[in-house]
Parts: C-alpha cells; sequence; structure tokens
C-alpha cells in the first residue's frame, strides 16, 4: 500500500441493513472482509453499524479496487457524494460476504441492501486521490 500523505485523523462509519431473512453474524463477517480494524454491531435489529479510525481501515478497498479496476467509479462517488470533509459510497453486500470489494452506485445494485463507507477526513482531497487517483 502507497504511504499515506495525510497527519490528519480519517473516520470511516460502516451501515448496513439486516434484513430479516439474513443472519446478523454473516453481515458482520461481510463487513469486515473489507473494513480492516473494526468491530461491527447489531443495532435495534435492523442495522449492523461499525466505527474505525485510520488509514489502515481502507487497506482491503485500497488493494481490491486497482486489481479490479474500479477507481474511476469508486473516486466519482467519493466526489460526487462529497460535502465538506464527509463522503461517503456503496459496496455490494453479497460480494463482501464473499471478500470482493464491488463498489455500486445505487441502492438498488445490492438486492439485500447495500453496505455504506462513510468517510470523515479534514485532508479529504488528498485521501480521494490516495484511495482513488485520476486513471
Amino acid at each position: 500500500m502507497r504511504k499515506f500523505p495525510l497527519t490528519s485523523q480519517i473516520e470511516l462509519k460502516v451501515e448496513a441493513p439486516a434484513n430479516p431473512s439474513e443472519y446478523s453474524e454473516k453481515i458482520i463477517a461481510a463487513i469486515t472482509n473489507v473494513i480492516d480494524k473494526c468491530s461491527p454491531q447489531l443495532i435495534y435489529n435492523s442495522r449492523i453499524v461499525a466505527r474505525s479510525i485510520g488509514i489502515d481501515s481502507l487497506n482491503t478497498i485500497y488493494h481490491q479496487i486497482r486489481s479490479r479496476s474500479s477507481m474511476g467509479v469508486l473516486r466519482r462517488m467519493l466526489t460526487y457524494n462529497r460535502i465538506t470533509n464527509t463522503t461517503w459510497f456503496f459496496l455490494n453486500k453479497q460480494a463482501a460476504a464473499a471478500g470482493i470489494v464491488v463498489i455500486i452506485e445505487d441502492e438498488s445494485e445490492s438486492p439485500l441492501g447495500p453496505i455504506k463507507i462513510t468517510i470523515v477526513c479534514d485532508e479529504l482531497d488528498m485521501l480521494i486521490d490516495w484511495l482513488a487517483p485520476i486513471e
């Protein structure tokens, strides 16, 4: 992984719906497959929520978007969804359960609901350039 050039803190919030037909343990496993160093928890029997601090949390996403040539999609989503120092993107929950990072542009692309990853960073431009550079 290329050295991260920032000094500011990076915070991730990860959320995914827990449908009645799904085992919450499998959703938790899907999240931990793609987000390193987080501890997801079931909230109100309907959502899985996790928080993580630090760039290492994005390690799996960083490597997999390069091997799958999906940096352009991720960059577009990070830029489009940006509000000041916060941005977000969706991952396909079923792919994440298999340990595969699949960026999706719309919730409907993940039939059981997506995993939403929200990133907060004071140096968001640099983070986006590091995570998903212009190809």
